[in-house]
């Protein structure tokens, strides 16, 4: 297959050394095997500045043998990805494909569509790897700093690298560097060499592997299934991951919920990270590592399913 996730052509880390190596500058993090999205429900005392409620449009949700994924996309920091994502979504060229590599503590990859449909228009695109931010619009919660002096923080529910922000006095628009850490649960394209070859295969974290950080274009995060994506078949060692078709677990159906009635879908609810909402959650943590960042208690989330159906 064309697009296939291969680390090891793109000089970022031989697979086996993304899956076990640490920078001899950074303390040794032990894997969040166990960590999922948490959970919580809205009681009547809490206040409704603390919580946010996701966008339809940009909740996607993909039906897999084992259950259902919600992720959050995001089109602020990804624009052209996910503009591209919702458009397959919406032609359907997602339904019914394999995932087709899965390694059982990194990542799912699928979305090969023109295995289907050879012909389905969609482009290659220029990749979105990173983001600017400015440090006084656009705060994050810092729960650390690198080595080198980069901030660790939550942005808006995600987990993200910046550079550091007095860099933001030098630059012509006020902003710095940011890019989200591939932690657990993050959606992210795959892609060949070529850093703009990406086009529609994807693949949901299922460990932090931070050797891809700035390399693949993240655009999402699940906000409930993290447990389901760890659930999807893995392929054997000898193989890569790689699963035939016959093997492999499929995505039965992906949806945009904005497409879907609005007495029928779930409204789903974020924990504000923002400084003034989560600074008191997190005060005591305190990571250089961005692998070990990804240990940090996630921001809740409250579903509120449909009772029709």
């Amino acid at each position: 297959m064309k697009r296939l996730c291969s680390w090891a052509r793109l000089g970022v880390l031989p697979l086996g050394l993304i899956m076990s190596s640490q920078s001899a500058a950074q303390e040794p993090a032990t894997p969040p095997s166990t960590v999922e999205m948490a959970s919580s429900p809205l009681g009547p005392d809490e206040n409704p500045a603390g919580w946010r409620e996701i966008d339809p449009d940009n909740l996607l949700r993909m039906r897999v043998r084992n259950g259902t994924v919600l992720i959050e996309l995001r089109p602020d920091i990804a624009p052209a990805h996910v503009s591209q994502v919702k458009e397959i979504v919406r032609n359907g060229h997602y339904d019914g494909l394999p995932f087709h590599r899965v390694i059982d503590d990194f990542m799912a990859q699928g979305g090969e569509v023109r295995s289907v449909y050879p012909q389905a228009p969609y482009p290659s695109l220029q990749p979105e790897f990173t983001f600017r931010r400015d440090p006084n619009s656009q705060p994050l919660t810092a729960i650390g700093k690198t080595s080198s002096g980069d901030l660790l923080g939550f942005y808006d529910g995600f987990l993200v690298q910046s550079r550091p922000e007095s860099l933001a006095l030098l630059m012509a628009d006020k902003s710095v560097e940011t890019w989200i850490v591939h932690c657990q649960g993050i959606a992210s394209m795959a892609r060949a060499d070529a850093p703009d070859s990406a086009d529609t295969q994807f693949f949901l974290m299922r460990q932090p592997q931070i050797a891809l950080d700035q390399s693949y274009t993240a655009w999402g995060r699940v906000v409930s299934g993290l447990d389901v994506v760890r659930r999807i078949k893995a392929g054997p060692e000898a193989t890569d991951g790689r699963l035939s078709p016959a093997e492999s677990d499929r995505l039965i159906r992906a949806e945009v919920l904005s497409d879907v009635d609005a007495m029928e879908r779930p409204r789903v609810y974020v924990q504000a990270t923002g400084p003034a909402t989560y600074g008191t959650a997190v005060e005591t943590l305190s990571y250089s590592n961005p692998t070990a960042a990804c240990e940090a208690p996630p921001p809740l989330v409250h579903i509120e399913e449909s009772n029709i159906g």
